[in-house]
């Protein structure tokens, strides 16, 4: 019997607890440079998102209670202070960035965990939970970004859409790879073919490796149904897993309310029972319904949001280095060895600065494009052809009037234009008929 090029042979003597050979090593999955790329994408966007968030950058935060009170509380704050025009000026600059950074780790997440499949008949235990590691981390990397992207995306349906179409093979690779990993030797096998675990897997999935996948399956669904359920706004959902709930929840205290009142109306023992039994449990339920308002006022919040993103990012960390702590004597080779494939990740990493900075200029071009023009000439803008003037109206140019004394004949407005964060001057000049006419009309 041959499972693809492994031998009965090499199962049977996995099964037997002698399966002593030594892995392959394979940079291009395990190497330092992959693994550093990897992680650096994922913090660098955590901390963009966290800055944009608290500096109130990101779009959407004032649809929520929670977000709302505590941007409030930081803008007070001499260190995330800001502007309408500083806010103006970087959104756009921070939505693009993470929109790079979102797409590029979502495509490469599907990209490492549909090699790791394919490669399941010569792929080891070890380099196959790497893999799945690799691919915790572009999720955290997208996951996180939908907290700033989110309003972008409500906007361009067409968009958010195909990030959808991707998003969902990414969480079934991602959920698939977690729950071939819960066989009970799994991590007693990490030098076997993962293939002769996968065959073996029914009947094994227990211990404590099943629970470590059935705890990180539960978190993977949570956030990608999460993170859909905001970008289409779903009220169905809601209404499945709050508004029916709070609801009946509501019903049993008036039930419970009216039952209590007749029996406190009552002489003897059941108006004993009313206080002592039904008031508490009346005050229980009431607890239980104000937890539950404020806990989805909390859940659906940006805060929670890139708090759970924060706790994904920790634990894929803790996940990588326990599982990279493999003995250098079950490798053959060099896992950090440089190559192709350590080299690329770590440009793609480093073209974030390039990235920022393309886009920071584009931006300020973009700002210095429109203040081109705003100032003009006070004699050009006060003389007007007589065809746009009223029949009538005096066309002569004004004559002596300057931007800081307006003079009679003229209004001076001035307006601060919050896109491009420069004052516009607008002169208007009018007929010196109508200042005599309004200085003719009677006082009081």
């Amino acid at each position: 019997m041959s499972l693809c090029n492994i031998t009965a042979l090499d199962c049977a003597l996995w099964e037997a607890g002698e399966d002593y050979r030594q892995i392959r090593a394979d940079p291009d999955i395990a190497g330092i440079g992959v693994v550093a790329a990897f992680v650096a994408n994922s913090l660098i966007t955590i901390l963009i998102a966290h800055a944009s968030f608290v500096s109130g950058v990101v779009r959407g935060y004032k649809d929520n209670p929670v977000d709302a009170w505590l941007i409030a509380k930081l803008q007070h704050t001499r260190l995330f202070r800001g502007t309408e025009e500083r806010t103006k000026f970087w959104n756009p600059i921070i939505e693009d960035l993470v929109l790079v950074l979102s797409d590029q780790q979502l495509l490469i997440g599907i990209a490492i965990l549909a090699a790791g499949f394919l490669q399941h008949c010569s792929i080891s235990a070890y380099h196959f939970t790497i893999v799945s590691d690799l691919a915790w981390f572009s999720s955290n990397t997208h996951l996180t970004a939908l907290s700033v992207l989110r309003v972008r995306l409500i906007e361009r349906p067409s968009l958010r859409n195909w990030r959808t179409c991707l998003m969902i093979p990414m969480a079934i690779l991602l959920v698939a790879s977690l729950i071939l990993q819960g066989h009970r030797y799994w991590y007693d096998s990490l030098n076997s073919p993962a293939q002769c675990l996968f065959s073996n897997l029914q009947g094994n999935f227990s211990g404590e490796p099943s629970r470590w996948s059935m705890g990180l399956t539960f978190l993977v669904l949570y956030g990608y149904i999460d993170a859909i359920n905001r970008l289409y706004d779903w009220d169905y959902l809601d209404n499945i897993f709050f508004e029916y709930p709070m609801k009946q929840l509501q019903k049993a205290q008036r039930a419970i309310s009216i039952v209590r009142l007749v029996w406190f109306s009552m002489k003897g023992g059941k108006a004993f029972m009313a206080i002592a039994v039904l008031l508490p449990v009346q005050c229980m339920l009431l607890v239980v319904e104000k937890f539950s308002l404020g806990a989805r006022i909390l859940l659906g919040s940006i805060t929670a949001n890139l708090i759970f993103d924060i706790a994904w990012f920790a634990w894929g960390i803790w996940s990588l280095h326990t599982d990279r702590t493999m003995p250098q004597i079950w490798i053959n080779g060099n896992e950090d060895a440089w190559g192709f494939g350590q080299i690329v990740p770590v440009l793609l990493t480093s073209s974030i600065i390039l990235t920022f900075k393309e886009l920071l200029t584009e931006q300020t071009a973009k700002l210095e494009t429109q203040t081109e023009g705003y100032e003009k000439d006070p004699e050009d803008v006060g003389s007007r052809n007589a065809d746009e003037l009223p029949p009538g109206e005096d066309t002569s140019p004004a004559q002596g009037l300057t931007l800081d004394d307006p003079g009679p004949g003229l209004i001076s407005l001035r307006r601060i234009d919050t896109e491009a964060g420069r004052r516009r001057q607008t002169t208007c000049i009018f007929h010196h008929r109508l200042h005599k006419e309004k200085a003719n009309l009677p006082k009081g």
